[in-house]
Parts: structure tokens; sequence; C-alpha cells
């Protein structure tokens, strides 16, 4: 807004929509295999004769006074109740994870999401962003989380927060909201929004009020509220028009210049001082119906206040995809995703259960030791970088990595990755890598192919801004 001293003039924003960005970290749900599921009709054609006209006859029997189709009507309904739950909670989740993507970009690169680094309240010689902390709150009341990055270093017009919305269907991140002060929200969508200065004129810092339109998936300003306090400023600056006492009923010495957006011309003149404390309620009242601030619980910007975003979804996603699966236990990725030290997990299993001989090829590097599989090198473990486990050649009995091994096709194992959570990295630089996502937390795993089979694979944490 800008001030005109002299004539008391306000302007006001109308419409914060702003434009989206796109930010790689999640792949969507239409993307997750659902591999294992036949229709009726194939599961039919794979019966024995005799079951497929025991299971004719089953269908064609009638209910038993309703209580068969009761039962079946109830059933349905718990199971429909417990699948939209799961598919709630996949959802949060997921969007959390793409969250700790943003907040791992805000930490490691010192920028925000829509590319602006902050430097201020800092020495030139000093690159840091200065944020304070961080929320995730569903400030519009749509149903999902909103980030909410905001700085509170002082002065106030140092101060910024910025609500950032992500969409798991459309896998896009748009900046919702942006403020030059912390607002205040409220449970039914509204928000009071200060200026970042008191006016001259009165002690109430002037503010908008925003109403969340569900249509177009924004903000509305809709209001907009200042005062004159006879007790500071006693006559009109330009004229010298005393302060109109016959104005103010409640004799508080406070007049109020309510614009309501869209009604009549935007004035902050004289005469627009006429309204009472009653009136300011009124108008207030109006739009929170109500409704409660909402208590936004914000964290430190430190990965430890995230840090469990991410491990969560793919668990989650692990656990799905592994209820068809016997071979879970024995399944090196999974170690990454459960096992602080994953290396030793992974070469305790492979040693003790299945005969590997470990051994270090090179004794003077500490960092990498091979397992051997009736004298053929068959894993790899290498403790740099956040340490890595390659598994080539050939499958040992049942060990895999995130369901795929060597010898596995192509098709088979992307499949298997989608349901894990891994897509393909958009930079290209390498045909069969796949990732789970770009912040901390995350798992990168390449293959290697030859005739549409897979011959080498190599897996490991991942986090795209850890220098």
């Amino acid at each position: 807004m800008k001030e005109e001293k002299g004539s008391l003039k306000i302007g006001t924003a109308a419409l914060l929509c702003v434009g989206v960005i796109f930010l790689a970290g999640c792949v969507s749900r239409d993307d997750i295999s659902t591999g294992g599921e036949i229709s009726r009709e194939e599961q039919e054609e794979q019966l024995p004769e005799d079951d497929k006209d025991a299971s004719l006859e089953a269908a064609e029997a009638p209910a038993l006074d309703g209580v068969l189709d009761s039962a079946a009507a109830e059933n349905k309904e718990d199971s429909d109740k417990e699948n939209a739950e799961k598919a709630q909670a996949l959802q949060e989740a997921k969007i959390r994870h793409y969250y700790g993507g943003v907040l791992s970009l805000v930490i490691t690169t010192k920028q925000l999401p829509d590319k602006i680094t902050e430097n201020w309240n800092h020495d030139e010689s000093d690159s840091e962003v200065a944020i304070h902390d961080f929320a995730l709150a569903d400030i519009d009341q749509d149903g999902r989380e909103e980030l909410l990055i905001r700085c509170t270093i002082p002065p106030m017009n140092n101060m910024f927060e910025r609500v950032y919305d992500y969409n798991p269907i459309s896998g896009k991140l748009k900046l919702e909201l942006a403020w030059s002060s912390p607002p205040i929200y409220y449970d039914n969508g509204i928000i009071k929004s200060e200026l970042q200065y008191n006016h001259e004129a009165g002690e109430l810092r002037p503010y908008t009020i925003y109403c969340y339109q569900s249509v177009c998936d924004s903000y509305m300003a809709v209001a907009f509220v200042v005062d004159w306090n006879k007790a500071l400023v006693d006559k009109w600056w330009t004229d010298d028009r005393p302060f109109p006492d016959e104005l103010d009923t409640d004799g508080d010495g406070i007049l109020y210049n309510i614009y309501i957006i869209g009604e009549g011309e935007e004035s902050y003149e004289y005469e627009d001082y006429k309204y009472n404390l009653t009136d300011f309620d009124e108008v207030f009242g109006k739009y929170t119906e109500g409704a409660k601030e909402l208590f936004i619980e914000y964290q430190p910007m430190e990965y430890e206040s995230f840090a469990d975003f991410t491990p969560a979804y793919l668990k989650l996603l692990a656990d799905e995809a592994g209820k068809e699966r016997t071979d879970t236990a024995s399944d090196l990725g999974l170690m990454i995703l459960n096992e602080d030290n994953f290396l030793n997990a992974a070469q305790t299993l492979l040693s003790e259960k299945y005969g590997v001989e470990l051994e270090q090829p090179e004794p003077n590097i500490e960092e990498r030791t091979v397992g051997l599989k009736d004298g053929r090198e068959v894993f790899s473990f290498d403790a740099l970088n956040a340490g890595h486990i390659s598994y080539k050649g050939e499958q040992v009995d049942d060990v895999t990595i995130f369901g795929i091994y060597p010898g596995i096709r192509v098709g088979g194992a992307w499949r298997s990755l989608r349901a894990h959570g891994f897509y393909a990295t958009y930079y290209g630089e390498v045909k069969n890598r796949l990732i789970t996502g770009e912040g901390f937390g995350n798992v990168s795993i390449e293959f290697s192919v030859e005739d549409n089979v897979v011959t080498e694979i190599t897996v490991g944490p991942y986090c795209a801004f850890a220098g």
C-alpha cells in the first residue's frame, strides 16, 4: 500500500492469486503401480471347471432373508471406509513428503521455492536467507495442509510470510499468499492482514480482510479498515478541520474508515472517517461469523523439524507394495528406509543367511567392501557419500532391492519401483535412474540393462541439494 502524507490516502491490494510454480519431487498417484490386480472374468478363466460351476451357482443363489445382502453391504461399507482412510493418509503423507523437498531446498540453497533469495537484515557478505521458521496448516480449510514460511527478524519491514499450496493430483506447487507481515488466520478461511506500519492518525494498524475463494483456489481482498484517533491527531492536516466529535457516538475518540471492496469508490478523505467501533465489529463479524483464530505451530527452519516427512511417506508405499510379496525381509532397499546403518544390516543379512563372503579388495580403502557368492562378486558396499549398495550378475536366492534383482525384465523393474514411489529424474543424465524425491531422506536407484534384462543395480540415499 502507498501512503501519501497530507491526504491519508492508502491503496489496497485487490486479489492475491499467484501463478503456478512447478517443482519435481513426487510421483503422481496415477503413476503408482497396482500390479497383481486382475479382473473377475480373468480369475474365472483361471479356475478349474468344477470351481467355475460352483462360483456360478453361488452367484445365482438367492439371499437368505436379506441377511447375506446386509452383511455384504456392511462389509463393503467397512472396506470403503478403510480404503478412504488409507487414501487420505497416503495423500497427507505425500504432501508432507513434497514439502520436505521444498524445505530441503530452503535450508541448503537459501532460496525460496519460487526462486527468491532473501538477504534482509544481513551484512552484504552474508548470503544466508533470513528465515526463522515454518509451519504446516490448512489455512484455507480445503482439506489439505499448506506450507507457511516466515521471517520474524525485526524491524517489521524485514518480516514476511509466504504460503505455498501443493496439489498432489496435479503435482504442482503454487504461491497462494505472500504477506509483508505475519497475518491472522481464522478457521473459516478468512485472513486478517495488517500493514507493516501504524498510520500517523491512529493506533490501529490498518489491515485488509481476505476471503478464500474455492472456485479458483485463491484469496480475494474483501474489506480494508483504517482509523483516526483524536488523541494522536485532532485536526485534518490539509485544512485543519477538527475531529468530527458529532460522529463519535461512543465517545472513545476514534473513528474508522471502512471500505468494502467493490462497493463504491475507494476513498480516504475527511468524510470517509465516519464509523464507530460497533460498525467495525459488525463488518468484521460479517466475515468471521464466529470463526476462531487458528493456532499455527511454527517449527525451526532446520532438518530435524521435518526429518520424518519423507521416510513416513516411503514406508507407507513400501507397506502397500509389500502386501503381495514374501521377500521383504530380504530386500536390501527397504533396509535404507528402516535401518540407520543399512550397510551393516545388509552385510550381516547376506553373510549370515545367504553365506555371502565379505572382503575388502583394497586393504587401504576401508570404505569399500565386496560380497562374494561361489567366488563371484555379486555385491559391493561403498560407505562414501551416504553409502551405496550394488547388486549385479545374478540373483542370490530371494534377495531383492525394492522388489527388483539382476535378471528381472525392465518393465517389471519399473513397475516395482513405481509402486515404491520412484520416478525418473528429469535431468536425464542416466537412462535408468529413478529417485523418490529431491529433498533429504530420499533414495536413488539406477540399473544397467542388457537385452531388456536388468544386469546391475545401485541404490543409496539421495538428496539433490546435498553437496
